[in-house]
């Protein structure tokens, strides 16, 4: 738009924006240069992004997956009887049979309500409230006066009071806890056995509690099993008679008893436990402890307080008493499925990297400036760039370089080892395109194991690392024609990344300091600066046809008078 707004008055005939926007084409011709070349880096950026985060996560989880000896040597340990014993082996575990005979089981405390069922002084045989347990109706009436005449200070003093524990083990993490229930709770709350269950549960203590309305029973369940983790109930003699006698007639009234387990059926009991003495007022305590599970392998004697031992990188489950043997062996197909996924894996990145590299260029589709693409509907301009895009890392030197490092880690045979199987093509990996493409012959591979066992964790997983002492100093290298494929890669991978995530950093973000995010700031500073040198020149061109405009009315105006 013009400065004045209004041109023609001069009868010049003049289209001063048509004149100003050509004498603006040179600039704004430079303009787009720059704006494209923006664009164009802001694409290869993405496009690098892209590439680091593929290849990234394939080398810190896909790849990582195949360097763990539960990938490349799996072993499989088998019961002669699992109702004993079950068992899974890893991979240092020896290719050998174990006896096992398991003497007992391990069990948790556990506390329960008898077949008595939960007593009740209240003729409320249905009412869970605590204070129902310990009062009849008359005894009732009369503690709910005496909490009606209480201050507020004294109506939140502990009408219920005893400790619960844990356990009484060696190691010092016993945790003991007070359960209280105050006047105000026990009459003014009216709390339930739910309640209790919940303090309990909250308190600190490794105990489970719950209370069971269907079939009216108090339950008290150590999560831990073995001799050391128990469930123990105590009231001492420090608060008021009162106090104490109350706790304990509660906790009577519950009507525990312990849960046993016969080792050899596996069926289960209920033991009483002893009641509290509510006349003669002494420290009491009553509870139960759970018991350790027990083998004996090879000989050896083992306690646990779970189900679970493991022995010589054997995990054994014990699940009855009575002897068996577990056999451990490599467990072939499982080795071969895993060696099958690596060849998909590989293949799934290297294919995507070569897709990358190959990628057609379109020579004639390049960034569109802002006036181009207002010309174009939404759907026209998706799939110009589309094709614009397209070969952004046509023959790029970096990705070639990640591609051709892969190869060579995969093909490069691993010395160090006593076996002839010291190659990929050796386990039966070979390549089936001329890109990289690999494919997998299982039979070969099962005559590789056959023959060594540890064929495949040696050329994928060995190490390299060798040490040496010179003058009491120590220093670990790592020698690449000893190291496994995969640690070749890895580290191929590592290095390449590192060079990548310099230069076009590991993100779209432009602010990351790398080079290719430093040149993109660059530019939209420079492009920030011409387009105020564009205004300016813009608004000098304008200043000048109105000078013009001014001059030729002017003069016509003289013109006028003289032929006037």
């Amino acid at each position: 738009m013009s400065t004045t707004g209004i041109y023609g008055l001069s009868g010049s005939g003049i289209d001063v924006d048509s004149m100003v926007k050509v004498g603006m084409l040179s600039k704004q011709n430079q303009y787009d240069k720059m704006y494209k070349e923006e664009v164009k880096n802001e694409w290869k950026k993405e496009a690098y992004s892209d590439l680091y985060s593929s290849l990234n996560t394939f080398n810190q989880s896909t790849l990582s997956n195949y360097k763990m000896s539960a990938t490349t040597s799996p072993m499989l340990a088998k019961s002669a009887s699992e109702g004993i014993v079950t068992a899974t082996a890893n991979a240092d575990a020896a290719q050998m049979s174990h006896t096992v005979k398991v003497t007992s089981l391990s069990t948790n405390a556990y506390l329960q309500t008898n077949d008595t069922g939960i007593t009740r002084k209240s003729t409320n045989e249905s009412s869970i409230n605590l204070k129902d347990l310990l009062y009849d109706a008359d005894e009732l009436k009369e503690q709910e006066e005496k909490y009606n005449a209480m201050s507020a200070d004294e109506s939140q003093k502990a009408a219920i009071s005893f400790t619960i524990s844990d356990g009484k083990s060696d190691d010092g993490n016993t945790v003991t806890k007070t359960i209280s229930i105050s006047y105000d709770e026990l009459f003014g709350s009216s709390q339930t056995l739910n309640d209790l269950a919940t303090k309990i549960k909250n308190s600190g203590v490794n105990i489970q509690a719950s209370y069971d309305s269907v079939n009216d029973s108090f339950s008290l369940y150590q999560k831990t099993g073995g001799s050391a983790n128990q469930i123990n109930l105590s009231v001492g003699t420090s608060g008021t008679t009162e106090t104490n006698v109350r706790s304990r007639q509660l906790l009577n009234s519950l009507n525990l008893a312990s849960v046993t387990t016969d080792q050899t059926t596996g069926e289960q009991s209920l033991t009483d436990l002893a009641q509290f003495n509510t006349t003669y007022l002494t420290p009491e305590t009553i509870g139960a402890s759970g018991t350790d599970g027990e083998a004996v392998i090879d000989g050896k004697k083992y306690t646990t307080t779970s189900s679970k031992l493991t022995v010589g990188n054997v995990s054994y489950t014990l699940g009855g008493v009575g002897s068996t043997t577990v056999s451990v062996s490599q467990d072939t197909d499982k080795l071969v499925e895993n060696v099958k996924q690596f060849v998909t894996d590989y293949n799934k990145i290297i294919d995507a990297l070569n897709t990358k590299y190959y990628e057609k260029q379109y020579s004639d589709y390049g960034v569109l400036t802002k006036s181009q693409e207002n010309q174009m509907t939404e759907e026209q301009v998706k799939k110009w760039n589309e094709k614009a895009k397209s070969g952004l890392l046509y023959h790029d030197q970096q990705l070639g370089k990640i591609i051709s490092s892969m190869r060579e880690a995969l093909y490069t045979p691993v010395e160090g080892t006593d076996s002839s199987y010291n190659t990929m093509m050796s386990l039966g990996i070979s390549s089936s395109t001329d890109q990289g493409h690999i494919k997998l012959d299982e039979d070969k591979l099962k005559k590789a194991l056959a023959a060594d066992p540890n064929a495949v964790r040696n050329v994928f997983a060995a190490s390299g690392d060798t040490t040496k002492t010179v003058d009491g100093v120590t220093t670990t290298t790592t020698d690449y024609n000893k190291e496994g494929v995969m640690n070749r890669i890895s580290d191929a991978l590592f290095s390449n990344l590192k060079t990548l995530k310099s230069y076009a950093g590991d993100s779209s973000e432009t602010s990351d300091g790398s080079t290719l995010g430093t040149l993109i700031e660059q530019l939209k500073t420079k492009m920030s600066d011409f387009k105020t040198q564009m205004d300016a020149f813009e608004s000098t061109l304008y200043d000048k046809y109105d000078a013009m405009e001014t001059a030729i009315q002017q003069l016509s105006v003289q013109m006028g008078y003289i032929t006037g």
